[in-house]
């Protein structure tokens, strides 16, 4: 099957803010119908809105049936989340390390699967949102970088899957973006100042720059399959 013509239908999960927002605006540009997937309803103009819960299967199927059912879906976008707690491994809460396993890992199998099952006729492609904290070895990020981790091995496992089905999958690891959770973050005491030092490009990303690229591995990037793009202003190709 080849990839659907755009415009097309995409569900945004996480689209009620940060990236997800962003990448929302951008679809919307380009003539996408949209439909965000969340846990609060979106307020953009345009925008369908399903309230669910990536971690409750059956609601997740009934929001993703609700989406199909208004217009045939073509794209995903895989950008619901919550942040890691930032403490040091010994003083990890585990209840909380696996509930931001079962958000990260397991809601994107769910809502990932259930996209793929509303597929009619030609099918389309699916971006997941892993990190640049996915690579190598971090200080207090336990729980998130090896979650991210695990979300882009995911995404390498249903790329090889369901390319046979004409389903591209992919994944972006956002280097440090200007969302709100990254301004919490900064709240509980994480420098940003010495992020933009050490990044080779100086400065943090937006939301808008971080939605391009998904944007670009969504809809345009036709032969790439399987592949986790580092969208980080240079960090992770730091020598030192």
């Amino acid at each position: 099957m080849s990839e659907p013509r755009q415009p097309g239908h995409t569900i945004v999960t996480g689209g009620a803010s940060g990236i997800g927002a962003a990448v929302v605006e951008i679809l919307l540009e380009r003539g996408h119908r949209v439909t965000v997937l969340d846990m609060q309803p979106s307020d953009r103009d345009g925008v369908d809105s399903e309230i669910a819960d990536a971690r409750d299967e059956a609601a997740v199927r009934a929001a993703i049936e609700n989406a199909a059912g208004r217009a045939p879906v073509t794209h995903l976008v895989v950008c619901h989340g919550i942040r890691g707690a930032y403490v040091p491994a010994m003083e990890m809460d585990l209840e909380h390390m696996r509930r931001l396993y079962d958000i990260h890992v397991v809601g994107a199998l769910a809502v990932s699967r259930e996209f793929v099952r509303q597929l009619d006729g030609d099918a389309g492609s699916i971006v997941l949102i892993s990190s640049t904290t996915a690579y190598r070895g971090w200080v207090n990020q336990v729980d998130y970088g090896t979650a991210k981790a695990a979300e882009r091995q995911l995404m390498e496992n249903l790329a090889v899957e369901w390319a046979p089905l004409g389903v591209r999958v992919n994944a972006v690891a956002p280097g440090h973006t200007l969302t709100p959770m990254v301004e919490d973050l900064a709240r509980t005491g994480y420098d940003l100042g010495a992020v933009e030092k050490r990044t080779p490009r100086g400065q943090l990303a937006t939301p808008r720059e971080m939605a391009e690229s998904i944007i670009w591995l969504l809809l345009d990037a036709h032969h790439v399959i399987g592949q986790c793009l580092p969208v980080d202003g240079g960090w992770t190709v730091v020598g030192k």
